[in-house]
């Protein structure tokens, strides 16, 4: 009890962005456990199997936490339609990620991922009417070359470009995504999206899987339910490394999560990222670094 104290009062001692890195760090290395999962498990189920039974796991891990919220206030809502539009969203960005899952190693797959950030500059331009700066245009047709590099036309190893189209269209999907929980987040509380957005998925997704269902065990669905538990665990420690610390420092650590997946990737399935996959993600990540991170250090320094 002694030495808890002792940890518990170190841990209170230190500096608040070093906490929020720690948080994001920690989430780095879950989110791909939960990719391993899924990347395992598509080669005995269909994805939509899959993302069905990830969307109503994930719903009962906080179903507790709304029954025990005043559930009335979180289910009353006037944003039915954008719900529902998150709702689909949803389900494309995990039908998308689950097949790319499939058709590509680990760390390829969240690599592609990472390219939701530069999906999200044209979105602003055309959703919010934003203009982003030549500074940032750039950035993003950067990454975009990347992905080309990482991609290998030919069919002969690595990413195909099918493979390469399906991680890019789920990764759009993600970015739509957070514009839609940008928007709802403005008087929606969290578990409010939570709920609706487990609700639309669980639902949207039954029909899917019974079309396409393959034989299931327990098995399958521990793996599935401790997938879940992951992916919602990852995202609690991201929430508290952003409320913790501030983006510009915490966010980078985030980017922790492609040492992880190339790490599990070659224990588990003996993947070895080839050239062009080392290289394009390299700049994909460098690009996708860029425009999240130089924008906002430039405005603190013009504030001082």
């Amino acid at each position: 009890m002694i030495k808890l104290n002792k940890v518990t009062s170190y841990w209170n001692s230190i500096n608040s962005n070093i906490k929020g890195f720690t948080y994001i760090l920690i989430a780095a290395s879950i989110f791909p456990i939960m990719g391993t999962i899924i990347k395992y498990l598509t080669s005995e189920l269909h994805p939509f199997q899959i993302a069905f039974f990830r969307c109503f796991f994930g719903f009962l891990i906080i179903l507790p936490l709304i029954l025990r919220n005043n559930p009335k206030e979180i289910i009353k809502t006037n944003r039915i339609y954008l719900h529902l539009l998150r709702g689909i969203l949803g389900i494309g960005a995990l039908m998308a990620g689950f097949s790319a899952l499939a058709m590509m190693p680990l760390a390829s797959a969240v690599t592609l991922g990472f390219t939701r950030i530069l999906f999200l500059v044209p979105l602003a331009i055309i959703f919010l009417g934003e203009k982003p700066s030549l500074f940032r245009i750039a950035f993003t047709l950067l990454g975009f070359i990347g992905v080309t590099i990482m991609i290998d036309p030919n069919n002969t190893q690595g990413i195909t470009i099918y493979a390469g189209a399906i991680a890019l269209l789920g990764a759009f999907f993600v970015s739509c995504v957070k514009l839609t929980v940008k928007s709802l987040s403005q008087n929606q509380s969290t578990l409010t999206i939570q709920f609706y957005y487990g609700i639309i998925s669980t639902v949207g997704l039954i029909i899917p899987s019974i079309i396409f269902w393959k034989n299931i065990d327990i098995q399958h669905l521990f793996l599935i339910f401790i997938a879940a538990i992951c992916g919602t665990v990852a995202q609690m420690f991201t929430i508290w490394g952003l409320r913790h610390g501030e983006a510009t420092f915490v966010m980078p650590a985030d980017y922790s999560r492609l040492i992880f997946a190339t790490f599990y990737g070659y224990i588990i399935f003996f993947e070895i990222p080839n050239l062009n996959e080392i290289l394009g993600g390299i700049i994909i990540i460098f690009s996708t670094l860029t425009i999240m991170l130089l924008p906002r250090i430039y405005d603190k320094y013009k504030a001082l």
